[in-house]
């Protein structure tokens, strides 16, 4: 009877754990739900010493991912699964090297440790998977993320998996109040460093009162690209008839004619730098020459910057050009960017990566588009230029668009940027060099899916930016350390003895 009872107890203690992951991040994330459950998970293990424990944490981060992203990531479901299980597969070890150690002080920084390493590991597997990591889950605890002007997104990961570890480490010796009084003041010492140096950050460091009007422009071409039928066939098969190519022409001149309306509109109102979100400017090869002058018009016209946001199709050429191309007041072309953070399926060319930022009147301005901003090391060339504002056209899908703003809002705090994401079909938003959201809306809601917002003209300096994932680095030195240095002083040992 007591063991039933006990079983009972683990299963109710395993479906909670479940549901707290599931509601930890993805479509349904309540952020404190991401520190919680790496406690829950490693209170099982203490639960249960056994293999199966392994088992169940593993199935729970399977099950999760596929249950939080499986429609944010806009993956086949067999290729989503398989992803879920590699994950599971690797989130485990640090459970597993949990429960072997002899939880020393020093097994909860190792624990931490491991994780952040796995967390790298996945974002070198395939960057935009790194994008799901559980530290963007805390974009909106503005002191915790300073951190990352330091350390990345992998500091708030650490900090994540060292506080459940110190829980369980705390309870499994709290009949030594005297032995972990002194790591618990370590531990507190850290933490409070942290949101110390995040208080400095947020309130002292970076402020400017000087802003520009920008605006970011949308016609709805989801639908134009995929449903009809002459335009789908031009852009996405070798089977279109001259007519098809005749009559996609005239429809996409009809979108550009909207393009240029709302771009007219918007400077009228003010603006000084206005965009276009991505592939709004679609446009067979034919033609793109005709768009870029009327473009290079209409910055001069109206003394703006023009960046506009092109889906370049050459017929019977498999890879589109997915890019922007920027225009100063004076009409003169001053910056071409083509996509590099290509998603799985995209029939686009990858662009080399490089930076293209410019100059202006109004702070240094770099555009990246969508899902480039996934990839650490290129928006780090931002932090290193200086650029004040990251000018990011997108295109989303509802259930990944808030996903996608956070990786966002994370990439400007890490590298001192302004940031201005515009988007079709998802929440565009703006927010400053510190993270803090200026302004959004939602297209889905918005009957002009324009967003115009004043925007900080000046950025700030960050150390990540010039050191990039060094803290990564030394925790994988550290725990380089603690494995091999006790083995060679066990050989030494043994040699000694002999």
């Amino acid at each position: 009877m007591k063991n039933l009872l006990k079983n009972k107890y683990f299963a109710v203690f395993i479906i909670l754990s479940f549901l707290i992951y599931v509601m930890s991040n993805g479509e349904w994330c309540v952020p404190i739900f991401a520190w919680i459950y790496p406690i829950l998970f490693l209170y099982m293990v203490y639960l249960n010493h056994t293999r199966k424990v392994y088992l169940i944490i593993s199935s729970i981060y399977a099950i999760g991912f596929v249950v939080q992203f499986g429609r944010a990531i806009g993956m086949d479901i067999k290729i989503c699964i398989m992803v879920a299980v590699l994950l599971s597969f690797l989130k485990v070890l640090p459970y597993i090297y949990w429960s072997k150690s002899k939880m020393r002080f020093q097994d909860t920084i190792i624990f931490a440790s491991i994780m952040v390493s796995i967390e790298y590991i996945i974002y070198l597997i395939y960057p935009i998977l790194g994008g799901l990591s559980d530290a963007y889950t805390q974009y909106q605890n503005l002191y915790l993320l300073q951190i990352v002007t330091v350390t990345g997104i992998y500091g708030i990961t650490f900090f994540m998996y060292w506080t459940a570890a110190m829980v369980i480490w705390i309870w499994n010796n709290k009949s030594k109040k005297e032995y972990i009084r002194k790591y618990i003041i370590v531990y507190g010492s850290v933490i409070g460093l942290v949101f110390a140096y995040g208080i400095v950050m947020f309130h002292f460091i970076g402020n400017s009162d000087k802003s520009v009007r920008i605006a970011g422009v949308t016609v709805p071409i989801s639908e134009l690209l995929n449903d009809d039928k002459d335009v789908y066939s031009a852009f996405y098969t070798n089977t279109f008839t001259d007519k098809n190519l005749t009559n996609t022409r005239s429809k996409l001149s009809s979108v550009a004619d909207e393009l240029f309306l709302k771009t007219e509109l918007e400077a009228q109102a003010g603006a000084k730098i206005v965009f276009w979100s991505e592939l709004n400017g679609a446009v067979l090869k034919q033609d793109e020459d005709i768009l870029l002058q009327r473009a290079s018009d209409m910055a001069k016209q109206e003394e703006i910057y023009l960046i506009v946001s092109l889906l370049v199709k050459t017929p019977y050429v498999d890879l589109k050009e997915n890019k922007t191309v920027a225009f100063n007041p004076q009409g003169e072309l001053i910056s071409e960017y083509f996509k590099y953070g290509r998603s799985i399926g995209e029939l686009c060319q990858k662009g080399d990566g490089m930076l293209k930022s410019f100059d202006t009147e109004y702070g240094r301005i770099a555009p990246f588009i969508c899902s480039d901003m996934a990839f650490l090391s290129k928006i780090q060339q931002a932090g290193k230029d200086n650029a004040d504002i990251l000018i990011v056209p997108a295109s989303d899908w509802k259930e990944m668009t808030l996903l996608a703003s956070k990786v966002a809002i994370v990439r400007g705090i890490e590298n001192g940027s302004n940031i201005m994401r515009h988007t079709n079909k998802g929440m565009s938003i703006v927010s400053d060099c510190k993270g803090s959201v200026l302004a959004q809306t939602d297209y889905f809601q918005s009957d002009t899916k324009t967003l115009s917002a004043q925007v900080t003209m000046k950025g700030r300096f960050t150390l990540y930016s010039y050191i990039g994932n060094l803290f990564v680095y030394l925790c994988s030195i550290y725990l380089l350390g603690s494995f091999i240095i006790p083995i060679c002083l066990n050989n030494i040992t043994t040699i000694t003895t002999e």
